[in-house]
């Protein structure tokens, strides 16, 4: 078994480590910065999403606030030439560090991020919350998972991990020429009870009938968190 999130867990606190997992599993990338015979491998988290999701950015950069150097910035993605419009995103990275790098080995092969084969020991709800809120989308008649870039054998494990940890029956669609993986109706309120309580308000969209008062408590958590920094 590979220790690689082990050894980020003594090192982050758990939130921390949360986020940077759920978020690789997404939207997120680590950047190779260096590699050398002398010195070990060391990388940095680009957390980059469009201008709708400003407000989750900058919830990811308020829990890494201490490994990032500088706030989220707003930049120009494409210009839309036929209805004269240009379209923007926010991005913030982390400061390179040699513990990243080793996730770095852990999450990709030859340069292509991968589903670790033993990352469910460390997949609880906080982490698959977050990557949920990056690559989830809610139908109204299913909730689906853009797991598109992962193998279909991957894949297929993720279906057999909900099933066995919290007996959740997904199962897996072609999208196109890819696959990606679907919660259905009858099972979606399954699914919420494990994730909505770390949705953040800006993203309940993503979730069917989110309660008012667990919105108000995360809330709360988030204003507290901003005290403690």
């Amino acid at each position: 078994m590979d220790h690689t999130v082990g050894r980020l867990q003594s090192l982050f606190p758990s939130h921390q480590v949360d986020v940077i997992i759920g978020s690789l599993l997404g939207d997120a990338r680590l950047e190779c910065r260096s590699v050398g015979k002398r010195y070990p491998i060391s990388a940095r988290l680009r957390i980059h999403q469009s201008e709708k999701q400003k407000e989750y950015v900058f919830w990811k950069y308020a829990q890494l606030e201490n490994l990032v150097l500088k706030e989220p910035r707003r930049i120009k993605v494409w210009h839309d030439a036929k209805r004269n419009k240009d379209h923007y995103s926010w991005y913030f990275h982390t400061k390179t560090l040699k513990e990243l790098g080793a996730l770095y080995h852990y999450f990709y092969k030859d340069a292509v991020k991968i589903f670790p084969q033993d990352l469910f020991d460390y997949l609880i709800p906080r982490a698959i919350a977050i990557w949920f809120m990056d690559d989830g989308s809610n139908t109204k008649a299913s909730y689906t998972i853009s797991t598109h870039n992962f193998l279909l054998q991957d894949q297929e494990r993720i279906v057999e991990f909900l099933a066995r940890r919290f007996k959740i029956s997904a199962t897996i669609i072609k999208d196109r020429a890819r696959f990606k993986i679907r919660i259905g109706r009858h099972e979606y309120q399954k699914f919420n009870n494990i994730i909505e309580p770390f949705i953040i308000p800006s993203m309940t969209h993503k979730i069917c009938n989110p309660r008012n008062d667990l919105i108000q408590s995360v809330l709360g958590q988030i204003q507290e968190a901003s005290l403690v920094v």
